[in-house]
Protein backbone atom coordinates (compact mmCIF):
# COMPACT_ATOMS: atom_id res chain seq x y z
CA UNK A 1 0.00 0.00 0.00
CA UNK A 2 1.13 3.32 -0.45
CA UNK A 3 1.86 5.99 2.32
CA UNK A 4 -0.24 7.75 3.83
CA UNK A 5 -0.49 11.72 2.49
CA UNK A 6 -0.46 13.21 5.88
CA UNK A 7 -0.83 17.66 6.62
CA UNK A 8 -0.12 19.01 10.24
CA UNK A 9 -2.58 22.13 10.36
CA UNK A 10 -1.17 24.52 13.00
CA UNK A 11 2.68 24.71 13.74
CA UNK A 12 2.82 26.23 16.52
CA UNK A 13 4.07 24.81 19.79
CA UNK A 14 2.87 21.37 19.38
CA UNK A 15 2.07 21.40 15.72
CA UNK A 16 5.87 21.56 14.90
CA UNK A 17 6.75 18.36 17.00
CA UNK A 18 3.63 16.46 15.07
CA UNK A 19 5.26 17.27 11.68
CA UNK A 20 8.78 16.21 13.21
CA UNK A 21 7.42 12.88 14.16
CA UNK A 22 5.52 12.22 10.63
CA UNK A 23 8.66 12.23 9.14
CA UNK A 24 9.87 9.71 11.30
CA UNK A 25 7.07 7.10 10.22
CA UNK A 26 7.93 5.15 7.45
CA UNK A 27 4.15 4.41 6.61
CA UNK A 28 3.21 8.21 6.54
CA UNK A 29 4.54 11.09 3.72
CA UNK A 30 4.31 14.61 5.43
CA UNK A 31 2.84 16.32 2.38
CA UNK A 32 2.54 19.42 3.94
CA UNK A 33 2.23 21.90 6.39
CA UNK A 34 -0.06 24.67 7.18
CA UNK A 35 0.10 27.72 9.03
CA UNK A 36 -1.60 31.29 8.79
CA UNK A 37 1.55 32.70 10.43
CA UNK A 38 4.58 32.31 7.53
CA UNK A 39 7.00 32.58 10.55
CA UNK A 40 5.59 29.36 12.12
CA UNK A 41 5.97 27.77 8.78
CA UNK A 42 9.99 28.70 8.42
CA UNK A 43 10.62 27.53 12.06
CA UNK A 44 9.04 24.49 11.27
CA UNK A 45 10.78 23.67 8.02
CA UNK A 46 14.32 24.45 10.28
CA UNK A 47 13.35 21.57 12.47
CA UNK A 48 12.32 19.36 9.47
CA UNK A 49 16.28 19.74 8.18
CA UNK A 50 16.88 17.50 5.41
CA UNK A 51 12.95 16.73 4.44
CA UNK A 52 12.03 20.42 4.41
CA UNK A 53 12.33 20.56 0.86
CA UNK A 54 10.04 18.05 -0.35
CA UNK A 55 7.16 19.40 2.04
CA UNK A 56 4.19 21.72 0.33
CA UNK A 57 3.42 24.63 2.82
CA UNK A 58 0.23 26.32 2.36
CA UNK A 59 -1.68 29.43 4.91
CA UNK A 60 -5.04 28.16 4.36
CA UNK A 61 -6.08 24.78 5.46
CA UNK A 62 -8.62 24.08 2.20
CA UNK A 63 -5.72 24.02 -0.39
CA UNK A 64 -4.83 20.64 1.22
CA UNK A 65 -8.23 18.90 1.36
CA UNK A 66 -7.56 16.98 -1.92
CA UNK A 67 -3.85 16.41 -1.33
CA UNK A 68 -4.08 14.40 1.77
CA UNK A 69 -5.67 11.04 2.95
CA UNK A 70 -5.30 12.64 6.48
CA UNK A 71 -4.80 15.45 8.95
CA UNK A 72 -3.73 16.70 12.17
CA UNK A 73 -4.77 19.51 13.88
CA UNK A 74 -3.27 21.25 16.91
CA UNK A 75 -4.51 24.90 16.16
CA UNK A 76 -6.20 26.83 18.48
CA UNK A 77 -9.17 25.48 20.39
CA UNK A 78 -11.55 27.41 18.96
CA UNK A 79 -10.90 26.62 15.84
CA UNK A 80 -10.81 22.86 15.75
CA UNK A 81 -14.90 22.60 15.06
CA UNK A 82 -14.30 24.52 11.67
CA UNK A 83 -11.34 22.71 10.49
CA UNK A 84 -12.16 19.28 11.58
CA UNK A 85 -15.44 19.18 10.24
CA UNK A 86 -14.43 20.68 6.73
CA UNK A 87 -11.86 17.33 6.07
CA UNK A 88 -14.16 14.93 7.70
CA UNK A 89 -16.93 16.13 5.15
CA UNK A 90 -14.26 15.69 2.55
CA UNK A 91 -13.72 11.77 3.74
CA UNK A 92 -10.15 12.20 5.45
CA UNK A 93 -8.75 10.92 8.68
CA UNK A 94 -8.69 13.29 11.40
CA UNK A 95 -5.94 13.17 14.30
CA UNK A 96 -7.58 16.58 16.45
CA UNK A 97 -5.76 17.73 19.56
CA UNK A 98 -7.45 17.47 22.49
CA UNK A 99 -9.95 18.84 23.51
CA UNK A 100 -12.45 18.26 20.63
CA UNK A 101 -14.30 21.58 20.63
CA UNK A 102 -14.82 24.79 22.78
CA UNK A 103 -18.73 23.68 22.89
CA UNK A 104 -19.79 20.56 23.80
CA UNK A 105 -22.98 20.73 20.53
CA UNK A 106 -19.82 21.24 18.56
CA UNK A 107 -17.98 18.33 19.75
CA UNK A 108 -20.83 16.19 19.76
CA UNK A 109 -21.66 17.21 16.00
CA UNK A 110 -17.52 16.08 14.98
CA UNK A 111 -18.26 12.81 16.39
CA UNK A 112 -21.25 12.22 14.72
CA UNK A 113 -19.73 13.54 11.01
CA UNK A 114 -16.75 11.22 11.72
CA UNK A 115 -19.49 7.45 12.97
CA UNK A 116 -21.52 8.39 9.99
CA UNK A 117 -18.98 8.91 7.37
CA UNK A 118 -16.69 5.78 9.16
CA UNK A 119 -14.00 7.44 9.26
CA UNK A 120 -10.92 7.48 11.69
CA UNK A 121 -11.32 10.35 14.55
CA UNK A 122 -8.93 10.24 16.56
CA UNK A 123 -8.19 12.54 19.74
CA UNK A 124 -4.51 13.12 21.03
CA UNK A 125 -5.09 12.65 24.59
CA UNK A 126 -1.34 11.90 24.71
CA UNK A 127 -1.15 10.79 28.67
CA UNK A 128 -2.69 7.18 27.46
CA UNK A 129 0.32 6.75 25.36
CA UNK A 130 2.67 7.06 28.35
CA UNK A 131 4.20 4.00 29.07
CA UNK A 132 3.85 4.41 32.65
CA UNK A 133 0.17 5.33 32.14
CA UNK A 134 -0.19 1.96 30.40
CA UNK A 135 1.27 0.24 33.18
CA UNK A 136 -1.26 1.80 35.53
CA UNK A 137 -4.32 1.09 33.30
CA UNK A 138 -3.23 -2.54 32.97
CA UNK A 139 -2.65 -3.03 37.25
CA UNK A 140 -5.28 -0.96 38.81
CA UNK A 141 -8.68 -2.77 39.73
CA UNK A 142 -11.07 -0.78 41.66
CA UNK A 143 -9.97 2.37 42.86
CA UNK A 144 -11.32 3.80 45.90
CA UNK A 145 -9.32 7.07 46.03
CA UNK A 146 -8.04 9.26 42.43
CA UNK A 147 -4.98 12.35 43.59
CA UNK A 148 -4.10 14.00 40.36
CA UNK A 149 -2.06 17.55 40.16
CA UNK A 150 -1.44 18.54 36.55
CA UNK A 151 0.70 21.83 37.15
CA UNK A 152 2.27 24.30 34.81
CA UNK A 153 3.99 28.05 34.77
CA UNK A 154 2.17 29.91 32.85
CA UNK A 155 3.14 30.39 28.68
CA UNK A 156 1.64 32.25 25.61
CA UNK A 157 -0.34 29.34 24.59
CA UNK A 158 -3.81 27.77 24.72
CA UNK A 159 -5.13 30.99 26.12
CA UNK A 160 -8.69 30.56 24.04
CA UNK A 161 -9.39 28.36 26.88
CA UNK A 162 -9.30 27.71 31.12
CA UNK A 163 -7.38 25.19 32.50
CA UNK A 164 -9.86 22.90 32.73
CA UNK A 165 -9.63 22.06 28.65
CA UNK A 166 -6.24 22.66 28.90
CA UNK A 167 -4.83 20.65 31.33
CA UNK A 168 -7.61 19.10 33.99
CA UNK A 169 -9.30 17.12 30.90
CA UNK A 170 -6.38 14.81 30.63
CA UNK A 171 -6.62 13.41 34.04
CA UNK A 172 -10.65 13.30 33.66
CA UNK A 173 -9.89 11.25 30.78
CA UNK A 174 -7.95 8.57 32.69
CA UNK A 175 -9.97 8.89 35.17
CA UNK A 176 -13.12 7.99 33.08
CA UNK A 177 -11.47 5.43 31.68
CA UNK A 178 -10.23 3.87 34.96
CA UNK A 179 -14.17 4.20 35.79
CA UNK A 180 -15.43 2.31 33.06
CA UNK A 181 -17.56 5.06 32.32
CA UNK A 182 -19.61 4.60 35.54
CA UNK A 183 -22.07 7.50 36.67
CA UNK A 184 -20.98 10.52 39.29
CA UNK A 185 -22.65 11.21 41.98
CA UNK A 186 -21.37 14.67 43.19
CA UNK A 187 -18.99 17.40 41.51
CA UNK A 188 -17.78 19.90 43.47
CA UNK A 189 -15.06 22.55 41.47
CA UNK A 190 -13.51 26.03 42.68
CA UNK A 191 -10.87 27.86 40.67
CA UNK A 192 -9.97 31.54 39.54
CA UNK A 193 -8.42 33.97 37.34
CA UNK A 194 -4.81 35.25 37.17
CA UNK A 195 -3.05 36.30 34.08
CA UNK A 196 -6.17 35.26 31.88
CA UNK A 197 -9.97 36.11 31.91
CA UNK A 198 -10.25 32.12 31.98
CA UNK A 199 -9.95 29.93 35.47
CA UNK A 200 -6.36 29.35 35.63
CA UNK A 201 -6.26 27.50 38.44
CA UNK A 202 -8.80 24.92 39.55
CA UNK A 203 -9.65 21.77 42.26
CA UNK A 204 -12.29 19.37 41.57
CA UNK A 205 -13.89 17.00 43.92
CA UNK A 206 -15.65 13.98 42.00
CA UNK A 207 -17.27 11.52 43.57
CA UNK A 208 -18.95 8.34 41.80
CA UNK A 209 -22.14 6.76 42.68
CA UNK A 210 -19.85 3.82 43.82
CA UNK A 211 -18.13 5.85 45.79
CA UNK A 212 -15.10 6.18 44.02
CA UNK A 213 -13.59 9.98 45.45
CA UNK A 214 -11.61 11.85 42.99
CA UNK A 215 -9.73 15.15 43.96
CA UNK A 216 -8.01 17.06 40.69
CA UNK A 217 -5.80 20.09 40.96
CA UNK A 218 -4.72 21.92 37.66
CA UNK A 219 -2.77 25.22 37.37
CA UNK A 220 -1.09 26.95 34.76
CA UNK A 221 -0.02 29.38 37.58
CA UNK A 222 2.58 27.61 39.18
CA UNK A 223 6.38 27.94 39.94
CA UNK A 224 6.89 24.58 39.32
CA UNK A 225 5.47 21.76 36.79
CA UNK A 226 4.10 18.56 37.95
CA UNK A 227 2.51 15.62 36.06
CA UNK A 228 1.67 12.92 39.04
CA UNK A 229 -1.64 10.52 39.29
CA UNK A 230 -2.14 8.80 42.05
CA UNK A 231 -4.43 5.77 42.49
CA UNK A 232 -5.21 4.23 45.53
CA UNK A 233 -7.11 0.47 46.06
CA UNK A 234 -7.34 -1.94 48.42
CA UNK A 235 -4.29 -3.32 49.54
CA UNK A 236 -2.32 -0.80 46.67
CA UNK A 237 -1.36 2.27 46.20
CA UNK A 238 -0.11 3.37 42.29
CA UNK A 239 2.22 6.66 41.38
CA UNK A 240 2.60 7.64 37.85
CA UNK A 241 4.77 10.67 37.35
CA UNK A 242 4.75 11.47 33.53
CA UNK A 243 7.26 14.09 33.62
CA UNK A 244 9.88 11.69 34.98
CA UNK A 245 8.47 8.73 32.99
CA UNK A 246 7.91 6.41 36.31
CA UNK A 247 5.50 4.24 37.46
CA UNK A 248 5.18 3.13 41.19
CA UNK A 249 3.08 0.14 42.27
CA UNK A 250 3.00 -0.19 46.40
CA UNK A 251 1.22 -3.30 47.40
CA UNK A 252 0.44 -4.39 50.63
CA UNK A 253 -0.06 -7.82 52.58
CA UNK A 254 -2.14 -7.17 55.76
CA UNK A 255 -1.61 -10.39 57.51
CA UNK A 256 2.02 -9.62 57.48
CA UNK A 257 2.16 -5.86 58.10
CA UNK A 258 4.62 -5.91 55.04
CA UNK A 259 5.05 -4.09 51.69
CA UNK A 260 6.62 -4.59 48.07
CA UNK A 261 7.43 -1.88 45.52
CA UNK A 262 7.58 -2.30 42.01
CA UNK A 263 9.47 0.65 40.56
CA UNK A 264 10.06 0.98 36.88
CA UNK A 265 11.17 4.14 34.65
CA UNK A 266 10.46 4.45 30.66
CA UNK A 267 13.06 7.45 29.87
CA UNK A 268 13.08 6.32 26.31
CA UNK A 269 9.50 6.37 25.89
CA UNK A 270 7.79 8.72 23.09
CA UNK A 271 4.10 8.84 23.38
CA UNK A 272 3.65 11.55 21.24
CA UNK A 273 5.05 9.56 18.63
CA UNK A 274 3.15 6.22 19.39
CA UNK A 275 0.35 7.95 19.08
CA UNK A 276 0.87 9.18 15.66
CA UNK A 277 1.60 5.87 14.89
CA UNK A 278 -1.16 4.44 16.06
CA UNK A 279 -3.30 6.76 13.85
CA UNK A 280 -1.61 5.89 10.91
CA UNK A 281 -1.70 2.26 11.53
CA UNK A 282 -5.67 2.27 12.21
CA UNK A 283 -5.86 3.94 8.72
CA UNK A 284 -3.81 1.19 7.06
CA UNK A 285 -5.45 -2.13 9.01
CA UNK A 286 -9.05 -0.34 9.12
CA UNK A 287 -9.03 -0.50 12.80
CA UNK A 288 -10.81 1.65 15.45
CA UNK A 289 -8.21 4.32 16.50
CA UNK A 290 -7.09 4.18 20.25
CA UNK A 291 -8.75 7.30 21.90
CA UNK A 292 -12.50 7.63 19.81
CA UNK A 293 -14.54 10.35 19.66
CA UNK A 294 -16.95 8.99 21.62
CA UNK A 295 -14.81 8.51 24.84
CA UNK A 296 -13.04 12.28 24.16
CA UNK A 297 -16.74 13.12 24.19
CA UNK A 298 -17.24 12.28 28.06
CA UNK A 299 -14.59 13.52 29.69
CA UNK A 300 -15.31 16.52 27.76
CA UNK A 301 -18.86 16.87 29.11
CA UNK A 302 -17.65 16.08 32.72
CA UNK A 303 -14.88 19.51 32.20
CA UNK A 304 -17.99 21.58 30.93
CA UNK A 305 -19.91 20.26 34.27
CA UNK A 306 -16.84 21.26 36.65
CA UNK A 307 -16.31 24.61 34.57
CA UNK A 308 -20.29 25.15 35.62
CA UNK A 309 -19.35 24.27 39.08
CA UNK A 310 -16.23 26.90 39.11
CA UNK A 311 -18.40 29.85 37.56
CA UNK A 312 -21.06 28.81 39.73
CA UNK A 313 -19.13 29.36 42.92
CA UNK A 314 -16.82 31.77 41.77
CA UNK A 315 -19.64 34.00 41.37
CA UNK A 316 -20.19 33.93 45.11
CA UNK A 317 -16.77 35.74 45.59
CA UNK A 318 -18.36 38.60 43.05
Amino acid sequence: MDKIKVAVIGVGHLGRFHAKKFTEIPEAELLAIVDINPERIEETLNLLEEKRHSIKTFTNYKEVIPLVDAVSIATPTITHYEIAKDFLFAGKAVFLEKPLAHELSLAEELVEISIKKNLPFQIGYIERFQEPVKKLLQNVRDPLFIEAHRLSSFTERNLDIDVILDLMIHDLDLTLLLKDYKKIEFIHAVGAPLFTPLPDIVNARVVFEDGTTCNFTASRISLNRQRKFRVFSKGAYYVVDTIEKSYLEVRVDLQKREYKLDRKSFPESDPLKEELVSFIKCIINGEKVKVTGESALKSLELAFQIKKQVENNFKKYL
